[in-house]
C-alpha cells in the first residue's frame, strides 16, 4: 500500500507540473506561431497524456498485482522435516520397550507407571501431530486423517492403564495378550502417519516393514 501510495503521488506532481508550465509556453508565442502550431500543440499534449496515461496504468496494475496476489512472489510452501515430527516417531519407536512390559505380567507395576504419566498429558502426542500438519494444511487440520492417526494410538496406548489395573474383565496372561495386540496397533497407525507425513525418510519405512 505504501508502494502504491508514492506511486500515485508522484504521478500526481507529474500531472500538476505539465499543467502549470503548459500556459506559460502559449502566452511567450505570438498569435501566428500559435495559430501555425496549434495542431502540432494538441497533437503533442495528446501523446504526452496518452504515455501518462500508460505510465498511470501500467504502475497502480504492477502495484495492485503484487499487493492483491502475494503469494505468486512472497509465499513459499511448506516443506515436512523430520525435526517437525520427530516426537511422533520417537514414541513410535519407544513403544517397542512398553510392549515387553504389558506383555509380562510381572512387569505390569512398571509398564503402569509409564502408563499413568502418558495418560496425564494425553493430548499431547494428538496435538503435536496437529501442529505439524497445520505448516501445509493451513486449515481442517483436525479432521484430517494423519492427526486421527495419532489421536486413536494415543487413545489405543492409554487404554492399557486401565486393562491393567483389572478394570476391563481381564488379567494375567489374557491381558498381557491384549495389551500387546493394543500396543501393536498403536505402532502401525503411527506408522501410517510416518508414511503419510510427507517427510522422506528409510527410517520410516524400516519402522513400517517391522510393525505391519
Amino acid at each position: 500500500m505504501k508502494l502504491l501510495n508514492v506511486t500515485l503521488a508522484g504521478l500526481a506532481l507529474i500531472v500538476k507540473s505539465t499543467q502549470a508550465f503548459a500556459p506559460q509556453m502559449i502566452s511567450q508565442r505570438t498569435s501566428s506561431t500559435l495559430s501555425m502550431s496549434s495542431s502540432n500543440e494538441q497533437s503533442n499534449l495528446s501523446t504526452r497524456r496518452s504515455i501518462l496515461q500508460t505510465v498511470t496504468t501500467g504502475a497502480i496494475l504492477s502495484t495492485t498485482t503484487a499487493t492483491a496476489f502475494p503469494s505468486m512472489a512472497f509465499a513459499a510452501e511448506y516443506t515436512p522435516k523430520f525435526d517437525d515430527m520427530k516426537q511422533i516417531y520417537a514414541l513410535a519407536v519407544t513403544l517397542d520397550s512398553l510392549k515387553v512390559k504389558v506383555g509380562d505380567p510381572d512387569q505390569f507395576e512398571t509398564a503402569l507407571v509409564g502408563l499413568r504419566e502418558f495418560n496425564r498429558a494425553a493430548n499431547f502426542y494428538p496435538g503435536y501431530a496437529k501442529n505439524f500438519i497445520l505448516k501445509s494444511v493451513k486449515a481442517s487440520a483436525d479432521a484430517d486423517p494423519r492427526v486421527g492417526y495419532v489421536r486413536q494410538a494415543s487413545s489405543t496406548i492409554g487404554s492399557c492403564q486401565e486393562l491393567l489395573e483389572g478394570r476391563q474383565g481381564l488379567f494375567g496372561a489374557d491381558a498381557a495378550k491384549e495389551a500387546v495386540s493394543r500396543v501393536s496397533k498403536a505402532q502401525q497407525l503411527l506408522g501410517k502417519f510416518l508414511m503419510e507425513s510427507g517427510v522422506e525418510d528409510s527410517r520410516f519405512k524400516d519402522f513400517v516393514a517391522t510393525h505391519s
